[in-house]
């Protein structure tokens, strides 16, 4: 697809992402701390939200993970994230799994109260909301990322390659690390 028109997708996903993933950081929060008024004020509006930027998010997500196998899809997709938003999109995903089990058990009654409830569903309307952001990052600097890949001696390597085809030379860390080709 044409670059101009997945701009179309890309720029207005990220954008409600961005505005639900802040919306929720705050519901999130609040519930954490046993307010679930805004939980229930906004629950009608990012709950089906998840359900709109699915569509893009998975499109947008083939797009990105169409060249690599199925087991590096999240490697392939993310590939344009800085590392440390890469690692905060393992780190919530993994906080909103164990929290959903979790959280009840430490704020007792279970899933029959309404603020675990509250806090268990922010949590993990909260990842997806997250993951569909970082896809839309990703999207948007993609091409500067795969661009700057470079093998130690300075040849362009495979995105997701951890040596050079080439050369056999470990692929740079950075891009100060990579001299540029010959």
């Amino acid at each position: 697809m044409c670059p101009r028109k997945m701009n179309l997708v890309i720029y207005p996903t990220f954008g409600l992402a961005s505005v639900g993933f802040a919306a929720l950081l705050l519901v999130h929060v609040a519930s954490l701390f046993g307010n679930t008024s805004l939980f229930d004020r906004t629950m009608a509006v990012l709950g089906p939200g998840v359900f709109v930027l699915a569509l893009p998010t998975i499109f947008v997500m083939g797009h990105l993970a169409r060249d690599f196998k199925q087991k590096d899809i999240w490697r392939a997709a993310l590939r344009g994230c800085p590392r440390w938003m890469y690692r905060t999109v393992w780190g919530i995903a993994a906080y909103c799994w164990a929290g959903f089990f979790v959280l009840p058990l430490l704020y007792a009654g279970g899933m029959d109260s309404d603020a675990n409830r509250a806090r268990t569903l922010s949590g993990t309307l909260l990842m997806f909301y997250l993951m569909s952001l970082a896809v839309m990052f990703s999207a948007t600097h993609v091409e500067q990322f795969d661009k700057s890949r470079r093998c130690l001696n300075g040849h362009h390597v495979w995105p997701l390659a951890k040596f050079c085809e080439e050369c056999g030379a470990p692929v740079a860390t950075t891009t100060a690390d990579a001299p540029r080709a010959r």
